[in-house]
């Protein structure tokens, strides 16, 4: 298990408890894109504790997915326990034994960037049969827009014990049409790209939950990673008690062309 595996897997309940879920209308345009049924045969890959699994189970597809974190997948297995078309596998992407041609849809839910690109998009347009769609998405993360002050002291104590603000830069169209067009090179057609916006609401200890997600905050020395956490809930709670995330999601989809 990598580096980053583990650092999830061992925050599996803080993981499940803070990281956000998707909106419904992704599914909905991915199911636009590639109807899923009773016959069609899905697989998700870094399934996590499964917040990306159930609109998909739901269709009652064939559904494969595999998470190589042992504590995230017992999690993902006791949400899905009564659901007969789950089938979750204890591996990574690298280690799944499937034939060529054997899915009709495989998607990543903020997963896929943690494989290697050029062996990523390769492999699924291999697994994938001829007409079959890719589906990769994910969330990044905003600054509290509503607390100006707040977010200042939260900057200001990045940059002194991270050497850097914790924002990145906003992600936008012309990212996701950048990431959409990626697909491109690996033989794949009928690029698409959208974008979607959400908020959630953390306690000062429910963001601290969160930020022990994060695999760069985890690697911090400790005693730095302390006061940069004891820093950020004390302004938390002198600014009101809550932070909001502003999350941006962006959804590529990519079709492996039919033959013929």
């Amino acid at each position: 298990m990598t580096a980053f595996e583990s650092t999830f897997d061992s925050a599996a309940l803080d993981y499940d408890k803070s990281r956000p879920t998707y909106p419904e209308e992704i599914y909905e345009d991915i199911r636009r894109y590639e109807p899923i049924h009773s016959g069609s045969r899905v697989l998700e890959i870094g399934v996590g504790t499964g917040k990306a699994s159930k609109p998909i189970l739901d269709t009652r597809c064939h559904w494969i997915g595999i998470e190589p974190g042992q504590r995230l997948a017992v999690l993902a297995r006791q949400r899905y326990r009564d659901y007969e078309n789950f089938t979750l596998l204890d591996r990574t992407f690298q280690e799944l034994d499937s034939e060529d041609g054997s899915f009709d849809l495989i998607y990543a839910a903020t997963a896929f960037h943690w494989i290697e690109e050029d062996y990523g998009y390769r492999r699924v347009f291999d697994l994938l049969r001829p007409g079959g769609a890719f589906a990769r998405f994910a969330y990044h993360a905003g600054p509290d827009r509503g607390r100006v002050a707040l977010e200042a002291e939260i900057q200001a104590l990045y940059r002194r014990y991270m050497g850097a603000d914790s924002s990145p830069a906003a992600f936008g169209g012309e990212d996701a049409q950048k990431l959409a067009e990626k697909a491109l090179a690996y033989g794949f057609a009928d690029i698409r790209h959208s974008l979607y916006h959400r908020t959630k609401d953390f306690t000062a200890d429910g963001y601290m939950a969160l930020l022990r997600t994060y695999p760069d905050h985890m690697k911090m020395e400790p005693s730095d990673r302390k006061e940069l956490f004891d820093g950020i809930h004390s302004a938390i709670c002198r600014h009101g008690g809550t932070m909001t995330v502003y999350y941006t999601m962006d959804l590529e989809l990519a079709r492996k062309p039919a033959i013929g």
